[in-house]
């Protein structure tokens, strides 16, 4: 099983996950254009497109733009840094005409470093991959897709057993580097020993479904080989996209939720927030944080 990925430091603060990660290019593409990112408290999973080897180029971009940074303080550093990775790749499709169009979609988990947000992850999604939540033996799905279909689904134009073969079920309604502006889905979540995450592209959720993905999840008690069996299980099928998933366990935090209740409260970060965000308190140091990306991008 293929294992390309960007960043894998676990530096020297301690895990809060124990993790498995694997990528595979599929049956009919020719590149892989996912990619995944990992450091001690960070996952991020990339899906790119468009250009001429575009989409590997907006992924690569997005992926290190968060590893680069790896601690977060708040939920708003972390949308800012998404918005951050947007304007990156718009301008290095602004260098090279051979990029024109290329984009990525862009789903992470990290864990948040503030002394008001003690035991907690932020996950962050723009486009169609995919954030889920395995614990007590359900499958919990916390990102929203970005995408045509799901607003179908949601006006009830169409039912989710439609939505899968739908013409237009590959159109994503955001992405990073493709729109002038994006808006960034976060969630805060109680970060709880036992609990496991996978992070995926839509080579994955295209080709088998949350009761397979449920079923693997349960079945693997290792990450590294729940992450192997979950693409193995895509490329069966069709496999005919390029397929990547993140297994992660929580091996730090607390231990049981104060609810069995389990609920995920979207926040859609606009860029007006994320503007009044760095003309705060945090501007200086988000100044050095943007500093250190942008040279790690030209060395």
């Amino acid at each position: 099983m293929s294992n390309k990925h960007l960043n894998t430091s676990m530096q020297s603060q301690p895990s809060v996950f124990r993790w498995g990660a694997a990528t595979h290019v599929g049956n009919i593409r020719l590149s892989n254009q996912d990619k995944y990112g990992i450091t001690s408290n960070l996952l991020a999973v990339a899906d790119g497109m468009g250009g001429h080897n575009g989409g590997e180029v907006a992924a690569e971009i997005a992926v290190n733009t968060l590893t680069a940074a790896n601690r977060f303080n708040s939920i708003n550093e972390f949308a800012y840094l998404i918005q951050r990775a947007h304007h990156l790749i718009q301008d290095r499709a602004q260098e090279n005409i051979n990029l024109d169009g290329m984009g990525t979609t862009l789903c992470a988990l990290s864990e948040i470093k503030s002394q008001e947000a003690s035991q907690r992850i932020v996950a962050v999604n723009v486009g169609d991959s995919r954030i889920y939540l395995y614990t007590n033996n359900e499958l919990h799905q916390i990102s929203i897709d970005h995408s045509l279909v799901q607003e179908l689904v949601d006006s009830e134009q169409i039912t989710e057993s439609e939505a899968k073969s739908h013409p237009h079920r590959n159109v994503i309604t955001r992405s990073l580097g493709h729109q002038p502006i994006i808006e960034v889905d976060a969630w805060e979540l109680d970060l709880i020993i036992g609990d496991r995450y996978l992070l995926c592209s839509d080579g994955l959720t295209n080709e088998i479904s949350d009761t397979e993905i449920a079923e693997i999840l349960s079945n693997q008690s290792d990450p590294q080989q729940a992450a192997d069996q979950l693409i193995q299980s895509a490329l069966e099928n069709q496999g005919l996209d390029n397929v990547t998933a993140i297994v992660a366990d929580v091996i730090s935090g607390k231990e049981k939720r104060n609810s069995s209740n389990i609920q995920f409260e979207v926040q859609t970060l606009s860029p007006e927030e994320d503007k009044e965000f760095t003309e705060g308190k945090n501007l200086n140091a988000f100044k050095s944080l943007v500093e250190k990306i942008t040279k790690s991008r030209t060395t």
